[in-house]
């Protein structure tokens, strides 16, 4: 776990439920049925099911930030995810459930509920306030820049030298593919950060990159959700004892259809973003993103989790003009030249957050095993 990422995550999180007020609409919501228990009023029960509706709809009322497979790893290891969509709901509709024929036992419940929250969410803001009291690391995105991570299971890669080694070849041929079919052969992506648990390496890549990127990763998991569904098929049939012939004959048509699509995104992605002119070249640097292609549904297919950033600049400021004097046209031009670039930046944004997340979507339970396919020249 890096700790400056680490503590971006607790960062967002911790303004998560400062805005959601989580216990604080499930207090209100008990509040309102202590009422009603009084009077027998029914505007009262009308109170508390508009506060227990805000309690739910804030809950999931999440940023993409903590969308993202690093931020879902640290959830997960800080023991949260009872905190967020959907558990929140699911835990808050069991108490009404199991308690709603009681107004008395049901605010009982929610009260008691309200103070397991509050005491987690407690934990939560002690942490942020040490991380920030002792200036600890503090990593998010420079505008303007762009990242692309991989989160990858040790299992899948191996903890020994030579196996990062390996590892490292095939991220970096994967990159200089890219590099090179976006007009910039000279490039090496920069290791933003690099740690372990999982093994983690965020690289710096150009912004222009990050739409290849993320039509790469929708088009990987969309190959993936639609081979499953086959996949799944297969493993009902085994269970209802079909021939082994039958069995082996779907498995390699899946495999020789995964194959040739990611041939047919690699190609794809050589025609909507190649620049380079030498036709001999880009068909070089097409069987080496192919390559790289085949590396990465391969990991993601055992586990690995991708996500893709973009820093965006903050919103400008216009100047104050006081009555009388001329305003600063050049600044307000250049202002607006800024907000339409913003605008951009956040659309681009948007839709690589988007990617990422559906990389976690992606059914281990009935893996495509595709086969390895080995960088030209490896043995």
């Amino acid at each position: 776990m890096h700790l400056g990422r680490f503590h971006h995550v607790v960062d967002h999180l911790e303004r998560h439920f400062r805005a959601a007020k989580i216990t604080e609409h499930l207090e209100a919501a008990a509040a309102a049925l202590d009422q009603f228990t009084q009077t027998r009023i029914e505007s009262n029960v009308a109170e508390f099911r508009t506060k227990l509706a805000a309690a739910l709809d804030a809950s999931e009322d999440v940023a993409d930030e903590l969308q993202q497979p690093y931020a879902q790893q640290v959830i997960i290891d800080l023991s949260l995810q009872n905190l967020l969509p959907p558990s929140v709901r699911r835990t808050v509709e069991k108490v009404v459930a199991d308690h709603g024929f009681d107004s008395t036992s049901l605010s009982t419940a929610l009260k008691k509920q309200a103070k397991d929250f509050s005491n987690q969410i407690a934990y939560l803001k002690q942490l942020d306030t040490s991380l920030r009291g002792l200036s600890a690391e503090y990593t998010e995105v420079e505008a303007e820049h762009a990242e692309f991570g991989l989160l990858l299971p040790r299992e899948a890669v191996g903890e020994k030298l030579p196996d990062l080694s390996k590892e490292f070849d095939r991220i970096s041929n994967l990159a200089r593919a890219v590099n090179e079919l976006t007009g910039q052969p000279e490039y090496d992506s920069k290791v933003v950060t690099i740690s372990s648990s999982w093994w983690q390496i965020f690289l710096d890549i150009p912004v222009d990159q990050i739409v290849l990127w993320t039509v790469a990763i929708e088009r990987i998991v969309a190959l993936f959700k639609s081979n499953l569904e086959i996949k799944s098929l297969q493993k009902q049939l085994g269970e209802r004892e079909i021939p082994e012939k039958i069995l082996k004959a779907i498995s390699e048509e899946v495999d020789k259809k995964v194959t040739s699509e990611l041939d047919t995104i690699a190609h794809d992605l050589v025609k909507q973003f190649g620049k380079i002119e030498d036709l001999g070249r880009r068909n070089e640097v097409e069987t080496q993103l192919r390559q790289g292609l085949h590396y990465l549904a391969r990991r993601m297919n055992q586990g690995a989790q991708v996500e893709l950033n973009v820093g965006v600049p903050d919103e400008p400021e216009d100047p104050v003009v006081t009555e009388g004097e001329e305003p600063n046209h050049a600044l307000l031009a250049a202002n607006q030249g800024l907000r339409a670039r913003i605008a951009e930046l956040r659309a681009i944004r948007g839709s690589a957050m988007k990617a990422s997340e559906t990389s976690l979507q992606i059914d281990m339970a009935s893996p495509l095993l595709l086969e390895e396919v080995k960088p030209t020249g490896e043995k």
